[in-house]
């Protein structure tokens, strides 16, 4: 969906917000500790049910207040979030309560490109296996229900091997069972994906790093040859030492190799953004080519990108269909950039928590 209007109350030190008619493009600029980004985090809340810049929500709603409320509404779905401040949340869905944020998250996928997005070069494997399972999320319609139960089953697993010192294998076979019959689904999907993702990845990269050659290679954070149950079998005792599970899905990664090696040791800081940007782009063009649009959120664009990579980077978001917010400092380099694509976008000047629209 793309947003033409979005209501917000009670996040950090924004005054209520009220946005109507937004655009393709919108543009927040102001000073810093205005409030832009913000606005970004009330967007990213209700799509993802959480900040990206905390995880601990009195942190992000207002000092003194109990809630916090964001509001979005396009040409046909309404989507609503109540959070509270200890955690608990209400969601509706065109007037209808509903019971988890999957739901939302399939009507509003979203992207974040900020400054702190070379974590998924940089940061281990985590991130990077969120970056696939987002993509696997939106493309592959039996992910979500096979993590579910994998989740689960590991949960309860790893609850089991935290109780006790040393357990039989038989104490754990459902689980084992379990965990093997969902990880092998969960790993085929994933195989699946990522092949199909490839040649869109291979594309933006060459937009963007022309002259560096980047692979992904997925492992699968188990022995695939020989399957996910002979490895928690045959490492049983490993499991029991350490008190957790070693292998599954849930320690797959993503790997990013150069010909000379590994891309967080080999690219520059400019460079490792361009990646980042090259991996979220091809996962929008891979969305827009199953006829899903993504909404984008772009924090403090102007502060780490060249002009060019400014302006190819707002261009190819264009070309995808993407609807897109934007902070800056320097709203006029990106009213530039829109101006001389024939963008459609809307301007809006943050001051003190207090959005208006610029005509």
């Amino acid at each position: 969906m793309h947003i033409t209007r979005l209501h917000i109350e009670r996040v950090r030190n924004l005054k209520t917000v009220a946005l109507h008619g937004l655009q393709p493009f919108n543009v927040f600029y102001g000073q810093n500790g205005s409030g832009k980004t913000s606005i970004l985090e009330a967007i990213h809340l209700l799509a993802a049910g959480r900040s990206f810049r905390t995880h601990i929500p009195k942190n992000y709603i207002q000092h003194g207040a109990q809630d916090a409320i964001v509001f979005a509404q396009s040409a046909t779905e309404k989507i609503g979030m109540q959070k509270m401040a200890g955690g608990e949340q209400l969601i509706k869905v065109n007037g209808d309560l509903v019971a988890t944020q999957g739901q939302l998250a399939k009507l509003l996928p979203l992207q974040l490109i900020d400054p702190q997005s070379t974590d998924i070069i940089d940061h281990g494997a985590k991130p990077r296996r969120q970056l696939l399972d987002w993509l696997m999320f939106h493309v592959e319609p039996e992910f979500y229900h096979a993590w579910q139960y994998y989740s689960r089953a590991l949960k309860q697993r790893n609850s089991l091997l935290k109780s006790k010192r040393f357990l039989s294998l038989s104490d754990l076979e459902p689980w084992n069972q379990m965990l093997s019959e969902y990880g092998e689904i969960l790993h085929s999907q994933r195989v699946g994906i990522v092949e199909q993702w490839k040649p869109f990845f291979e594309d933006d990269l060459k937009q963007l790093l022309p002259d560096v050659q980047v692979s992904l290679e997925y492992s699968p954070g188990f022995h695939s040859e020989s399957g996910l149950l002979n490895d928690l079998t045959n490492h049983h005792e490993k499991d029991c030492e350490r008190r957790y599970t070693e292998y599954g899905p849930h320690r797959a990664d993503l790997r990013l190799k150069t010909p000379m090696g590994d891309a967080d040791v080999i690219l520059s800081r400019g460079q490792k953004k361009l990646l980042m940007i090259a991996l979220k782009l091809s996962q929008i063009a891979m969305l827009h080519s199953c006829n899903k649009e993504t909404v984008v959120l772009l924090d403090d664009v102007t502060a780490e990108l060249d002009l060019t990579a400014q302006q190819r980077l707002i261009e190819r978001l264009s070309q995808l269909g993407s609807q897109v917010f934007i902070t800056t400092l320097d709203h006029e380099a990106v009213q530039k950039h829109l101006h001389d694509l024939s963008i459609s976008y809307q301007l809006f000047s943050v001051e003190n928590g207090t959005v208006q629209v610029v005509q």
